[in-house]
């Protein structure tokens, strides 16, 4: 039976061991937050605008609660799963020359 695999660090070229994510996955990340936040925020600020003399909710219908801020929640869940998968790609090796 072969011994259990163990995960080693990924190792840069110097062998110092780099971190999963970079500069640009945290940005990624940041701006699907903030997409989130501001679709949650869309939608709650836009249903709260009090009731009528009969007590009927006002604009419980409106645009930016049924179309824009699930748009924009849509938008930030996309952008945060693209954060997490997004990958630099490889430093292109130079060729050896063999003669």
């Amino acid at each position: 039976m072969p011994p259990p695999r163990t995960r080693t660090p990924r190792r840069s070229v110097r062998g110092v061991a780099r971190m999963a994510f970079e500069r640009r996955n945290y940005l990624l990340l940041g701006i699907g937050l903030g997409l989130i936040v501001l679709g949650y925020a869309l939608m709650a600020f836009d249903n709260t605008r009090g009731v009528d003399e009969r007590g009927v909710p006002l604009s419980l219908d409106s645009v930016l609660s049924l179309t824009v801020a699930p748009l924009l929640l849509l938008a930030g869940y996309v952008q945060v799963g693209l954060a997490v998968l997004w990958s630099p790609r490889a430093p292109a090796e130079p060729a050896a020359e063999e003669a």
